[in-house]
């Protein structure tokens, strides 16, 4: 599968063992200089996206990064992590984490490559491992860089029934409930991707079935439920050991790097309001935050830039959504640089 992201100049691309649990070996791709360069270089982590239930290092491949990256002498780096609702999003936080930390510790061993400064990214459920890796780890990533993220996931959009993602229909969701009432029981999954009918798959049908039902709390956390002791009784419903799951409300906030947002006004999948919050938490807590909400940039949309985004031939990318990754990726040159 490296294939797919082969093809960036000057680059060799390599999939390495990050972790194993159990049977499960969690690997991720890691495009670096084929040359040595003459000084450390920064790397660039993304966590894909697919609302932590589906997914994998390159079905939402944000081609555009990795390319940013590229041409400017970085590594980039694209794990896998375990997805819900066969186990907690528990062990996807602490896949992002490990992964920080291998990168941190390993990496360059592995590569016979100088390590610079870190940089955490991510789309969607990225976005929630990358903000949630930042609050977590002692030793801070220089950046986090949140693409559309579900950064606040006790916002009243995962607390309120009846809606389903992408303005799609709201369906009679029994079959599907039925199916994850013994869903422990099945493997746990490292990835799952983008299926060619998204709208028959029944994995994508769990994702409306957590927002139609407002059940994503419960399958975060194991905890059954929970989503609607949380609306009767508030956040502190939720119990101290899963608390680290919702850094926006009870994490430590003010030690963080500067934060880079870009999430479109016109979002129907993840809502504008969770970066919103994201910005008035992050800020009150005194960390430097950059964003973006361009007024027309659905969910998904900078997949479309492909390769081409700071290229003569991405001129025809124009509008607010590509120009805010454009204007994001040049406060992420002042910082890093």
């Amino acid at each position: 599968m490296a294939k797919e992201i082969e093809g960036y100049e000057g680059y060799v691309n390599t999939v390495l063992p990050f972790k194993t649990v159990g049977d499960l070996v969690l690997s991720a791709d890691v495009l670096y200089p084929r040359q040595k360069p003459s000084s450390p270089a920064p790397v660039l982590i993304h966590y894909h996206g697919g609302f932590l239930v589906f997914g994998e290092r390159y079905t939402f491949l944000p081609e555009w990064l990795a390319q940013a990256s590229v041409n400017r002498g970085w590594i980039f780096v694209t794990p896998d992590y375990r997805l819900i609702p066969e186990t907690t999003a528990h062990d996807s936080v602490e896949d992002a984490v490990d992964l920080y930390h291998w990168v941190s510790e390993s990496l360059s061993s592995l590569i016979d490559r100088e390590l610079g400064s870190v940089v955490v990214a991510g789309s969607s459920a990225g976005g929630f491992l990358a903000l949630t890796t930042s609050v977590v780890v002692k030793a801070k990533p220089a950046v986090a860089f949140l693409i559309y993220g579900m950064l606040d996931m006790i916002n009243v959009h995962y607390l309120t029934k009846g809606s389903n993602i992408f303005g799609q229909p709201v369906f009679d969701t029994t079959e599907t409930r039925e199916y994850l009432k013994n869903i422990k029981d099945k493997p746990v999954l490292t990835g799952y991707a983008f299926p060619a009918d998204p709208t028959q798959d029944p994995r994508l049908k769990i994702v409306s079935t957590l927002h139609i039902d407002a059940t994503f709390p419960d399958y975060m956390t194991g905890v059954p439920g929970l989503s609607d002791k949380v609306v009767q009784n508030g956040v502190e419903a939720i119990p101290a050991e899963h608390r680290k799951l919702y850094p926006l409300t009870f994490g430590r906030l003010d030690d963080l790097p500067p934060v880079l947002i870009v999430h479109g006004q016109n979002d129907t999948a993840v809502p504008v309001t969770l970066s919103e919050v994201a910005v008035q938490k992050l800020q009150a807590a005194g960390v430097s935050v950059h964003a973006e909400f361009p007024d027309n940039a659905q969910h998904g949309y900078d997949a479309a830039a492909g390769r081409r985004l700071e290229s003569e031939l991405g001129g025809d990318l124009s509008g607010s959504g590509f120009d805010s990754l454009r204007k994001s990726l040049k406060v992420l040159d002042q910082i890093i640089g």
